[in-house]
């Protein structure tokens, strides 16, 4: 091999160049989570390990890895969204465990925990579970009263509410065709709903319906109230999914049509914390929050400031300890 093809060989193989195409190929396995066989998901864990090293050597030499550190915080995020899957797929805790370095990972590599993770994760939950549940009790007599006397809804909106449940059950489960046919079924009951309409083509883009569901969003706008109020719909479904570039997607287009918009700022930082971009979410759910005290909405300022409190508890929280498995 001469010089010139030697450097070319030694070009192409910079670090930079390797950290990108580990990127690519643990972006492409946690897409594909629920579709690889084992064998293919328990590459993501030593992938983790393989981008992490290099970010950190990387780094150390004073490369600027901006962009390539966005997409490592996006792919943990989108990982600990999927984490009861990746569990699952790698075969349980005992799967994981035996995956495991024999050599402790450190605490930074999270990913080699994951299952003590969602296991603290359910603690947290049960304890807020706990700590509302005699409020949540009384307020709950109130309204069975209050429902019973006087909101009891008729027969088309109990069905359609109950279809409706049932197809975001099968989509958080990504059996998108059986979800599709459901939500056909809650439009016979409500044909002209702008949620159903946009959750039907949310669910044909899902299953490659492009030209469908172009259709049915646009059936979607021609019966809400504006382009603003569609955005949000739509945004709202894609939130109920998980679905939280689409649910970013959808904040900036509102905002690109009503800048004042505490609802699309709102949705704006939902979907950047569940993305992990945490200083963006930030500023977005003060945003919303200083947005919806102007407008006198006392809920949606609520809402805002309880799940800032939320990311800032997020923040603070201690990232999974490292113990050896027996």
């Amino acid at each position: 091999m001469n010089k010139t093809m030697f450097q070319q060989k030694e070009f192409r193989a910079t670090p930079s160049a390797q950290l990108r195409e580990l990127l690519g190929q643990l972006e492409a396995h946690i897409g594909k989570l629920s579709h690889d066989p084992r064998e293919e998901v328990q590459k993501i864990p030593v992938l983790f390990d393989e981008v992490h090293a290099l970010i950190a050597e990387l780094d150390y030499a004073g490369i600027p890895l901006s962009a390539e550190v966005s997409r490592f915080e996006t792919a943990s995020a989108t990982l600990r969204r999927k984490a009861r899957l990746f569990l699952r797929k790698v075969g349980g805790r005992e799967g994981l465990a035996a995956l495991r370095p024999k050599r402790t990972p450190s605490p930074e590599q999270w990913w080699w925990f994951i299952d003590q993770w969602l296991a603290e994760q359910g603690k947290a939950q049960r304890r807020r579970e706990l700590r509302f549940l005699l409020i949540f009790a009384a307020v709950l007599v109130v309204l069975a009263g209050a429902y019973t006397l006087f909101l009891r809804p008729d027969e088309s909106t109990r069905e359609r509410l109950r279809l409706q449940q049932a197809a975001e059950q099968l989509a958080q489960n990504e059996e998108y065709a059986i979800a599709l046919q459901t939500v056909n079924e809650a439009l016979t009951w409500s044909p002209d709903d702008a949620s159903l309409l946009a959750f039907k083509g949310v669910l044909e883009t899902q299953l490659g319906l492009e030209g469908e569901a172009a259709q049915t969003f646009a059936a979607a706008e021609a019966v809400s109230d504006s382009l603003e109020s569609f955005y949000l719909t739509r945004a709202q479904v894609h939130l109920t999914l998980g679905m939280f570039e689409a649910v970013l997607a959808d904040a900036e287009a509102t905002l690109s049509v009503n800048p004042k918009s505490a609802r699309g700022h709102l949705f704006m930082a939902q979907a950047n914390a569940n993305l992990g971009n945490v200083l963006e979410a930030q500023r977005q759910f003060e945003e919303a929050a200083r947005l919806a005290n102007e407008m006198n909405d006392v809920e949606l300022e609520a809402i805002a400031r309880i799940q800032l409190a939320y990311l800032y508890q997020q923040m603070l929280a201690p990232l999974p300890t490292a113990t050896t498995t027996p």
